[in-house]
Formats: C-alpha cells, sequence, structure tokens
C-alpha cells in the first residue's frame, strides 16, 4: 500500500474548537492509519540566503495514512470532520509518499 500525508489547511482554529468527531474519523480510517499525527503552527520560511520570513502556508495540522490508490484515500478523506468546519474555507491537501 502507498503511504499520504494528509496536511490539513485553513485559517487558524479557535481554541475551543470542538475535535469531537476526530476519534470518530480515525476508528473508521482504522489499519490505515500509519500516524494521527499533530497539529502545527508558528511556520516560516527559510530562503537559501539565510534570511526567513513568515510567509509559510497556513497549515493547521497533519497526518498519515496508507491505501491502495487515489481513489481510495479520497474515499476516506472525503468525509474528514476538518472539512466540515467553515464555509469552504478549510481543505486537506494530500501527497503520495515516496517511501
Amino acid at each position: 500500500m502507498k503511504k499520504y500525508m494528509l496536511l490539513y489547511k485553513g485559517p487558524t482554529t479557535a481554541s475551543g474548537a470542538s475535535h469531537k468527531k476526530w476519534p470518530a474519523w480515525f476508528n473508521k480510517v482504522g489499519e490505515n492509519l500509519v500516524d494521527i499525527g499533530s497539529p502545527i503552527n508558528n511556520g516560516f520560511v527559510l530562503h537559501s540566503d539565510g534570511s526567513k520570513d513568515n510567509s509559510a502556508t497556513n497549515f493547521n495540522g497533519y497526518s498519515i495514512i496508507q491505501a491502495k490508490n487515489i481513489n481510495a484515500v479520497k474515499s476516506l478523506v472525503k468525509v474528514h470532520p476538518f472539512l466540515s468546519i467553515g464555509n469552504g474555507e478549510y481543505s486537506v491537501e494530500i501527497f503520495e509518499l515516496a517511501r
């Protein structure tokens, strides 16, 4: 099976935001969940000249799953509770991992 990184992208999630539906989604993914992941914040961009700026893409967190193909990934991710937040400004970016 191939592994895929899910990057949760959107505005900063409110500190009191509910994650009640996430455990049910993790359970649904079952053995295909490779790494539950973690929230991420305070990203920055490091340039080749050593300078840094705060223009990093606003990712909220990540998870890693495994699946037979991209259709299986889409089937798992389309019901992720993160996608039900807000009015379409939240999304999940999906990348196949080379190893």
